[in-house]
């Protein structure tokens, strides 16, 4: 089975939409995959924001009991691949954990934007922007 870490900075907003909308769209495509999430700076235990709830309920997930996890070195040990969500979040990973850099890579060419603190719009520009990079990498995965 393929498993899919998402990574992001507090691990309430984009990784845990990332990892639902990813989730919903592998068992659609009836993928032998699955996905977690994590952050780089997350303390354990934090609830996923209300607007991320929404914007991943709009995008057919349901990531209401999402909890913060931070990233740890099992997590990265278990992933396939561990996709970011900005670069900063990739050099982070890599001086952290370098012995797991080859499977650290950008969920998408471009930063995702962080939606941390902004309006219900804010939260669904970034959730567009995740569906389109899950939807090539569920792409990816069938070929």
């Amino acid at each position: 089975m393929e498993k899919i870490l998402f990574v992001c900075s507090g691990n309430t907003c984009r990784s845990p939409m990332a990892e639902g909308i990813f989730n919903k769209k592998a068992q659609e495509h009836k993928l032998d995959a699955i996905a977690f999430s994590a952050g780089v700076s997350a303390f354990p235990g934090m609830p996923v924001t209300e607007h991320a709830v929404e914007a991943a309920r709009e995008k057919g997930a349901d990531i209401s009991g999402h909890t913060a996890v931070p990233v740890s070195e099992s997590a990265l040990g278990e992933c396939s691949v561990a996709l970011c969500m900005t670069s900063g979040h990739a050099l982070a990973l890599k001086s952290a954990f370098p012995e797991y850099s080859d499977k650290i890579r950008l969920l998408s060419r471009h930063d995702i934007s962080d939606p941390f603190g902004g309006t219900l719009a804010d939260y669904e520009r970034a959730a567009d922007e995740i569906e389109d990079a899950v939807d090539a990498l569920i792409k990816a995965l069938e070929e």
